[in-house]
């Protein structure tokens, strides 16, 4: 997949997650992840892509049990971490 259509996947989670911001901080973080591991799609460097696979594993972590509520987001960090073990 290319870094562009994973960035517009990363931007429409952000998207739908900035709507349960108000459930807790955990929202916020998850956000806040996004955020980081995008700026490791458009310019990876190895500090970056050590970060971003961090993230992922807590991402994937923490969305389990919400998993069937937000598709969207749960598509998105399996493309990413799919992406991010060819890296």
């Amino acid at each position: 997949m290319e870094s562009e259509d994973l960035r517009k996947k990363i931007r429409d989670a952000v998207f739908l997650l900035e709507n349960y911001r108000g459930f807790g901080p955990m929202v916020g973080e998850g956000i806040d992840a996004f955020k980081r591991i995008d700026a490791c799609v458009a310019e990876p460097t190895e500090e970056r892509v050590a970060e971003a696979k961090l993230l992922l594993e807590n991402l994937n972590r923490e969305i389990g049990p919400y998993q069937s509520y937000v598709p969207t987001v749960t598509l998105a960090l399996q493309e990413l971490t799919a992406w991010f073990k060819d890296q």
